[in-house]
């Protein structure tokens, strides 16, 4: 059952991601991707919509010095200030299916491009990383929402 439901969600979504990844791992048709692209649906929008405010305000620079990975900005837009900023971005873009999946020419995702648009349609923020980097930005986020006294 679901007690606490952001943490419980949290670590199963944890639990999931393992597992896609160990069936991976052991030659099984699956696709880690897609599971953490619904993953981070479920982690950025459930929190966000409930807990926005609670959702630190920390420096990209301290979340760097943290290990969290960065997106990498397209050149003319503007970097996000703080993890508050990057968890609304990321979560606009993956809730709007602002995504292309970007593939190594070996039928494998390799990088993500996402954005956020304004009510115009105009985009505001483009950004790009790795699946390395959604997959280590999932794993801190997963961290902080367990660690987190106000989210439960």
């Amino acid at each position: 059952m679901y007690e606490e439901k952001i943490r419980d969600f949290a670590e199963r979504t944890r639990a999931n991601l393992r597992a896609i990844e160990q069936r991976k791992a052991e030659g099984h048709e699956a696709y880690e991707v897609t599971q953490l692209v619904n993953s981070m649906l479920g982690l950025l929008v459930f929190p966000q919509q409930r807990y926005v405010d609670k959702i630190p305000h920390t420096s990209l620079e301290e979340l760097e010095q943290q290990g969290w990975p960065i997106p990498s900005v397209r050149e003319g837009f503007q970097q996000v200030e703080n993890l508050n900023q990057l968890v609304r971005h990321l979560r606009n873009a993956i809730a709007h299916f602002n995504v292309d999946f970007i593939g190594d020419g070996k039928n494998e995702v390799k990088f993500l491009h996402v954005w956020n648009t304004n009510p115009r349609g105009l985009r505001t923020w483009e950004a790009e990383l790795s699946v390395s980097d959604l997959q280590g930005i999932a794993e801190r986020f997963i961290e902080l929402l367990l660690e987190s006294p106000h989210i439960t």
